[in-house]
């Protein structure tokens, strides 16, 4: 190829690349840190919420805090410094593609060492900020033969399903994009890990009618989220699924919004 060639395409990539990066950028949150540097830098100053900013740059991608985004430099005031993504109205949307380091620093927060139900109906800041303020929480269990649910709005049925989730040993970190092979009513083959996959709809629940017939229910999810992306995660542990959860995307976020705790004899 002609040296002429490769200048017109180092010159398009270029104009590509700057043509990613957005001329401004909106602050989303209080006190948050601009530092020197990406990452380590020194904290240089602080802005808050709906600070507009003009971008110079755009540094690299990592991960903090489940938040997997890149680093911009920006300018405010005459003030230069760079700000993670994720503080920002440029943040990355929730995809499939991000969903895993969300999810493992879920996990470290809110339910290794935890006891995520009682953390859901005391209402813990530690786990307010993953639940949809329209979408809520829901919780399925079955006190006899049929999978009901329950909504948090009572101590009577916390027991169940409530117990303080140990980090478990022999998960090795392992993460897969599918479902593991059993372990809910036989035990699994499959290796030990958290699984993860994207499902058409949430499960469906029993519930009776004014002459005690049971029928089967759908969770109500706004109207407007209906079509929003869902996963479930199985904890596959020593064989056995320790834990069901559904996730879904509204807002262009993650949220918990189903704790399936139903066993096999529902």
């Amino acid at each position: 190829m002609k040296k002429s060639g490769l200048l017109v395409i180092f010159l398009l990539l270029v104009h590509l690349n700057f043509a990613q990066i957005p001329k401004n950028l909106v602050i989303e949150g209080n006190r948050i840190w601009i530092r020197e540097y990406p990452k380590t830098g020194k904290v240089v100053f602080t802005l808050d919420e709906g600070s507009l900013c003009k971008v110079l740059e755009k540094g690299e991608e990592q991960i903090i805090r489940g938040n997997q985004d890149f680093w911009y430099k920006i300018e405010y005031e005459e003030k230069v410094g760079w700000v993670f993504g994720s503080q920002s109205n440029i943040k990355q949307k929730a995809s499939i593609n991000n969903f895993q380091p969300f999810l493992d620093y879920f996990l470290q927060k809110n339910v290794y060492e935890n006891n995520l139900n009682q953390l859901i109906y005391s209402k813990s800041k530690i786990i307010t900020g993953y639940i949809h303020p329209e979408i809520g929480i829901s919780r399925l269990y079955n006190p006899g033969v049929a999978c009901v649910k329950y909504n948090f709005e009572y101590n009577d049925n916390i027991g169940a399903g409530s117990y303080k989730s140990k980090i478990p040993d022999n998960l090795n970190n392992y993460f897969a994009q599918q479902s593991p092979a059993g372990g809910f009513c036989d035990e699994s083959q499959s290796q030990d890990g958290i699984y993860y996959t994207t499902v058409d709809a949430l499960p469906t629940f029993a519930n009776t009618d004014d002459e005690g017939n049971y029928f089967s229910e759908e969770i109500a999810i706004p109207e407007k989220y209906k079509d929003e992306l869902i996963v479930v995660v199985n904890i596959l542990d020593k064989g056995w699924i320790s834990r069901i959860m559904y996730f879904m995307i509204a807002d262009e976020q993650w949220w918990l919004v189903l704790i399936d705790d139903c066993d096999c004899s529902a």
